[in-house]
Parts: C-alpha cells; structure tokens; sequence
C-alpha cells in the first residue's frame, strides 16, 4: 500500500539493483525478449459436420457442376453480419434524418441579393401578422394578381387561340360587353365612363345577343357566298379541263373537232362518272351448294344434340360466366321449318316421333300445303291399335277435312285481325272465351302477330305475359275433359310463342308450373288419381324443350315430377288410366336419349300383374308398392264379364270413362304396346335380360285366349321378343384392352465432332433472348430469396425489441411496486411508533 501511494505521489523508487532477481522475474524477462523464429498459430481445423456435399446422380460430359462443396453455417453467420452492419443499421435509422433543408424565402432564388431577400421575407412576415379570420378572403388594392408568373393586367383579354383563321374584331366581343355585361361593372373596371352613359345590365345583354346575332347572320352569308364561289370556280375548271385533254395529243385533236358539252346527255355523263360504283351481291347458289349447306347445318344440328345428350360441352364454344338464377344453360331450339307439334298422346305416333329431322321436315312441308293440322292426331287418344282404315273412310275424311276448311275460312272473315295484349288474365279469358273453340287458335296467331317483337321493343315483354296468360287458360282447360281437342290446337301456339319470346322466361314460367303441380302431389286424396293438368304441362314440356340432353334446367325437374307422379298408391281404375298416360310421356322423354327410368318399367309390370286372376287371398310377389300385392285391388284390370273375346282395345281417353272390361282390355293393350317400344329402346342394354324377364314371366300366366285376337298377336310379339332376349348370351366383363406402353428410352444424340457446348438450336437473336430471360429468371429467384432472408432478419429483430421494451416495463414496474412496499413498511412503522 505504501509503495502504490508512493508512486502515486511521484516518489521515487528504491534502487534495488543489489537483489537478485527472483525466478517470477526471470520468467517474465524471457518473454519479454524477441526470438528470431516466431511460432506460427496453427490452422484452424474445419468442422467436418459443417460441411455440405452437393451429390450428382451422374457425371454428364462437358456439364459445369458448381456448388459441389459448401459451408452452410459459415455462409449464413456471414450472411447475418453483413446484414447487421447494413440492413439493420438503416432500419435503427430510419426515423432520423441527417439533411437540412433551407425552406426560407428566396434562399434558393440566386437573383435576389441578401437585401431583396430580408425585404421579401419582413413582407411575408408582416402580411401574416395583419391577416385574420374576417380579412382571409379579402383581396387588398395593392394586391398582383398573376396567372403562370404573368401578371392578369399584361395578358390579353377576350382572346380565342382557336380563331387564327378568322377576323378577330368579328369574333371577339367588345370589351364594354365583357367588362359590364358579364363582370357588372364597378370597381373592377378601368375605364374612364361615368354612371350616367352606362346602361343598366338587361340592355347590355339585350344588345349583346343581338350583336351575336348580327355577326353569326354576316359570318353564314359570308361562308355561302364562298361557297357558291368555290362551286362556279369548280365547274369552269371542269369545262377546261375537258377542253384542254384533246390537246395533249395533237393527232387526235386534229380528226376530233372541239366541241363544248353543252346538251343534257353531256352533263348528265359528267355527273354519272363521280358517282360510286355499284358493289355486286352475292351469287346465286345452285341446287348442289344449297342441298349441302342444308346437310352441313342438319349434321351440325345432331352432333349438337348428341353432344348435349351426353353431357359434353362444345369445346369450339366459350361458356361464359353466369349467375346462379340465370336458367339460359346454353341449350338452343331447332331453327328449321315451322313444325305443327300437337299434345299426341298417341303411343304408336309417339315411337316414331322426333327420330329423323328429315322426317320432320316432309312433315312440316306437307302441313305448308296443306294449310291444316291433323285432326286425327288429337290429344284424346291415350293408344291406338288400329290399324290404318279402309280407303273408304280415308276418302270420307278427306271430304270432311274439305269441308271444315271451307268453314274455317269462313269464320275467319269473321274474326278480327288486330289483338291487343290483357293487361290481367281475366281479360285474356274472357277473350277467347268470347270466341268458339275452333277459333280460338286463330285470335292467338293474329294477337301474337299484331305484337310481333320486330315491330316494337316493348312487345317482348307483351308476349311473355301473353304466354303466362296461355299456361294458365291451359291449366283451367285441363280440369275440363270436354276441351281437349282445343288444348291440342293451343299446343302449336305455345310452342311458337315459345321461340319468341327469350328462353330463360319460358323456362322459367314452366319451372313456376312444375313447382304447383310438384307440391299438389302430397295433398290429393288417397284415391284421388294425378291430376290431368300435370299431365298436360309434362307433355308440353317434351314438346317446348329437349328432352335429350344430359342435364337440362326445366325437362330434368319434369323428370322427377313425372317419377313422383308414378307413386301414386294404385287403388283403383282412373289411376290406372292417368298411370298410363304418364308412362306414355315418360317414352317420349327417352325416346332419343335412351335413358333408362326404371320406374316406369316397374310401372308396366305392374299393370300386367293387375290383368292376371289369382285368389284375393294370394299375395303376388311381383307387385309392391305402388301397387298393393293382395285384396281386390291387386286384380283390377282382371276381366268380370262373359263372351269377353268380342272386346276389341280402343283408345283410351282422359276424360272421365266406363270402367269396365272394355276400358280393361284397352288398358292391357296400352301396356303391351309401351313394354313393346321400350323394349326396342333398351335391348341394348347390359342389363336388358334381368329387367324384362320377369315380366316374360308374368305374361306367360296372362290368359290370353280370352282377350281379343289383336290383344293376343300383340302379347304373343311381345312374348316372342323377350324370349330371343333371354336367348342372348352374355358376355363376360373383362379389362379393356389397353396397348402396353413401351418403356422411356433415352437415346443419346451423337454429333460428329464436340467440343464441350451443347449445341442450341434457332438463331442467334433468339439465343441472346433465351440467355438473358434464363438470367433474369435467376437474378429473380435470387432476388426473392434474399427479400425473404431479409423480412426474416428484420422480423427476428422486431421480436427482440418487442422482448427488451417487455423486459424493460416489468423491471421498472417491478422498482415502482418494490419502492410503494417500502414506503408502506415506512409508513405503517410510523404509524406503529405513534
């Protein structure tokens, strides 16, 4: 401690040179001297677990490999040091701001001396100084008003750039006009007029419009007066030149005499040759280019619907985006000649309906010439098995057809031409009731002629309520059995209508219709049969829309109303007969498409297994639900009656009938018919056996010799079909013969001389693009990975300063709570020693 304070106090040292020195002190003398060799450090070892080997699978011939061996964590401690002297620097920084920036007046002006300057800034100063909230707004006397660094007083009033062209005292106004017409006046203007020479503001603009006026009137007699100048000049240019074209070329100036065009044919030769030329029209095509054209749009036409049968989309076609509640799914109608479709409930007619549009098209030609629809093809006929008649009554036909044409012709003379459109339905019912049943077709041709959208915009949206009126009225009819002759002459007038009108409106009138007859299907009696109407509104909808397409946003409700139409509980005979019907429609749905409804199927066997007798006690094991297996009502289309042979099948009609063994045997006979085409509709079929044989079954134990001779060949073809089916072998399921796929092989490309560069092919500017887009693309991904890195070194740090200001805040209000503690100890001490 002594010899610390000493050296301290700048005393001295002992001299101590006589002792020896210790072996502590020798040590340290050595190390302090310099040897000649210096040991060199040794390396540092590398971490064998740092490093990183990039393997290949295999070596390719002139391939640069890059990156073979590298240091993972040595590149990333590198990587966070760098970004630590740099990144993190600027983000600490990045609310500080190192620059001055000299904001005052005239600093930045080098014109203006340090005087001007202080003069410009004591102004600024002073005129801050007197302004306030009620002077803001006011504009002093020696204020200089300016407009791009120009004072307003030394830019020219009233002036129009775009008149170059045209006399400025014409077209610019007076400056007594400007200055007291528009600006009043006062103060503002600088002219030395007294008060009383002015005149009052309605004056001036009285005699401003009037000056316009004057100007506009002089300015338009000018501009004619060029005009018919401008024409003259032309027209005696004309009369030289072809004065002077003959005199180019002497020769012929010599032989033709000069004649001025004077007479009217020369000046109408003139005037014919500036007139445009006429562009020809499109060729006539031949009998040949028609016939193909008209193949072309029938083929087109097929693959469509073929198309949309199996639920492909056309993939030279765009589907565009829709919203959910538009019900236009792309499905279109057949644009060819006009078809007069009929609600034909005919299942003969209904097997060969819509099988070849050719046949569509005689159809629709020999209606054009004939000017009427068949009456015979009527909506009261359920099945016909009949054959054609005799000519006999083919000509008494014929003869009636002639007559009632003439009849119709003749009320028609009767029947206005112009209709307009209800506004309510029972206006529109009150209409045609007005009218006979016969002539009620005729009043909707003509209303819907008369409001033909191609005359009036408006009328769109008249034929739409025109067509929801025409469903309706078709609804009240159906609970009519007297009327279905006129709903079949109303069925063409719905289908036309339905082409008018935009398809999404009638698609989705019909929607609104099936949705009614949907929900009327819980609420009917338990023998109370489907109702006529919904059997209506299907057939219309097969005749309205496709009924082909694989899925469709009105026929495939219609599809689901009609299955739900078929599980009505079969208790008794109008059941039957509605079942019928619904089966008859449900043919045509599928007639095209061949899609198979096996409830319809199951339907028809059950009307089979009710023709044949069994003991009430019996169960039949064919029939479940909707037909019930015991009792009565398992035996409904047995025959009661004798002598029954003599019973030939009739059409059945929906209206109310005598159900009796007549309406029996016809019913068998419809049944038979229908298995009859759908047979022919799915023997193809992989499944075709196992669905038809039990009701092979059932019609062998029919007793047909007691039906009528018609009743039995029909049973007997049905019979022999179903047996050759069953006949038919099956065939067993195997894979799909698939072509082996030959394996990947990798033939090398051998070049007659290499020098270590894949060669690329095309040219050389292309060459250039692909090196720099391949360049840019790396540059890019590189790019993005360090903006990565980056927002994760910053997010880290944002982290750790979110941890410290945490820290910081727990340990100060740790020194607040410990403090208040000790000032509370203090405090109750005190008050303890009191």
């Amino acid at each position: 401690m002594g010899k610390f304070n000493q050296k301290a106090l700048g005393a001295k040292p002992r001299n101590n040179h006589s002792k020896k020195p210790s072996m502590k002190q020798k040590i340290a003398s050595r190390g302090n001297v310099k040897t000649e060799v210096e040991i060199k450090p040794t390396p540092k070892v590398l971490n064998p677990f740092e490093v990183k080997v990039n393997k290949q699978k295999f070596q390719v011939l002139g391939r640069p490999t890059k990156h073979e061996r590298g240091l993972p964590g040595v590149s990333r401690s590198k990587a966070l040091k760098k970004r630590t002297h740099t990144l993190l620097r600027e983000y600490k920084d990045r609310f500080k701001s190192n620059k001055m920036i000299d904001k005052r007046l005239g600093e930045n002006n080098p014109k203006l001396t340090v005087e001007g300057k202080m003069d410009m800034r004591f102004l600024a100063l002073e005129k801050l100084k007197n302004q306030n909230k009620k002077s803001k707004f006011l504009l002093g006397d020696d204020e200089v008003l300016t407009h791009r660094g120009q004072s307003l007083e030394d830019i020219e009033k009233f002036d129009d750039p775009r008149s170059d062209s045209e006399d400025e005292e014409d077209v610019r106004l007076g400056e007594a006009y400007v200055s007291d017409g528009h600006f009043g006046g006062g103060f503002l203007k600088k002219t030395e007029d007294s008060e009383e020479t002015r005149n009052n503001r309605e004056s001036l603009i009285d005699n401003l419009i009037a000056d316009s006026k004057k100007r506009k009137e002089e300015r338009q007699k000018e501009k004619e007066e060029t005009d018919d100048l401008t024409d003259k000049l032309d027209q005696d240019y004309k009369d030289l030149l072809d004065i002077l074209v003959p005199l180019k070329n002497p020769s012929k100036a010599e032989a033709v005499p000069v004649k001025l065009p004077d007479s009217g044919y020369d000046i109408l030769v003139r005037e014919l040759r500036f007139d445009p030329r006429g562009k020809p029209s499109d060729k006539l095509k031949s009998a040949e280019e028609v016939a193909r054209i008209n193949k072309e749009k029938l083929e087109k036409l097929e693959t469509d619907r073929l198309n949309r049968m199996r639920g492909e989309a056309d993939p030279s076609k765009k589907i565009n985006h829709r919203s959910a509640d538009d019900l236009d799914d792309g499905f279109n109608y057949y644009q060819g000649p006009k078809v007069e479709k009929t609600l034909s409930f005919d299942i003969k007619e209904a097997s060969e309906m819509d099988n070849q549009i050719d046949d569509v098209k005689e159809e629709s030609d020999h209606e054009e010439e004939s000017g009427e629809s068949d009456d015979d093809d009527s909506f009261s006929d359920l099945a016909s098995s009949q054959e054609s008649d005799n000519d006999e009554v083919v000509v008494k036909e014929k003869k009636v057809k002639k007559k009632s044409a003439t009849n119709q012709t003749a009320r028609n003379d009767k029947i206005p031409f112009v209709f307009k459109v209800p506004e309510e339905y029972d206006e529109f019912h009150q209409l045609l009731q007005s009218f006979k049943d016969q002539d009620q077709r005729t009043v909707l041709e003509r209303m819907i002629k008369s409001n033909h959208p191609a005359l009036n915009g408006t009328n769109k949206v008249k034929l739409e309520k025109v067509f929801a009126f025409l469903m309706q009225y078709i609804h009240d009819l159906s609970g009519t059995g007297s009327s279905l002759q006129l709903l079949n002459d109303l069925a063409p007038v719905a289908y036309d209508l339905a082409q008018i009108i935009p398809s999404s409106n009638v698609a989705s009138t019909m929607l609104d219709v099936l949705l009614e007859k949907r929900e009327e299907l819980p609420n009917l009696k338990k023998q109370q049969p489907v109702s006529v109407a919904t059997l209506v509104f299907l057939k219309l909808t097969a005749l309205i829309f496709p009924t082909s397409d694989f899925r469709h946003p009105v026929t495939t409700p219609a599809y689901h109303v009609l299955i739900e139409s078929l599980h009505r509980p079969v208790i008794n005979l109008p059941i039957v007969q509605i079942g019928l019907g619904l089966s008859t429609v449900a043919y045509e749905f599928v007639s095209l498409c061949k899609r198979f409804i096996p409830e319809v199927i199951h339907y028809l066997h059950g009307v089979v297994e009710l023709a044949i007798p069994r003991p009430t006690t019996v169960a039949a094991h064919h029939l479940v639900f909707p037909f019930r297996p015991v009792g009565i009502e398992s035996q409904l289309l047995v025959l009661t009656g004798e002598n029954t042979e003599s019973l030939s099948p009739e059409k059945l009609k929906l209206s109310e009938m005598d159900y009796n063994d007549q309406f029996r045997v016809s019913a068998l006979h419809v049944t038979v018919q229908l298995i009859s085409n759908f047979l022919d509709l799915w023997h193809e079929l992989p499944a075709a056996i196992d669905v038809f044989d039990p009701i092979l079954k059932s019609l062998t134990k029919l007793p047909v010799e007691i039906y009528h001779s018609q009743v039995k060949e029909s049973v007997e073809a049905l019979v022999l079909g179903l047996s050759e089916l069953k006949a038919k072998t099956r065939k067993r399921l195997i894979h799909e013969a698939k072509k082996p796929r030959p394996l990947r092989l990798y033939e090398p490309v051998i070049e007659d001389y290499f020098d270590g560069q894949k060669k690329r092919v095309g040219s050389k500017e292309k060459q250039e693009r692909d090196k720099l887009q391949h360049k840019l693309k790396r540059e890019m991904k590189g790019a993005i990975r360090e903006i990565r890195k980056d927002n994760a070194f910053l997010g880290r740090q944002k982290i750790k300063e979110q941890i410290e200001r945490d820290g910081e805040r727990k340990r100060k209000a740790k020194e607040i709570l410990s403090s208040l503690a000790i000032q509370e100890g203090e405090f109750k001490k005190m008050k303890k020693a009191k």
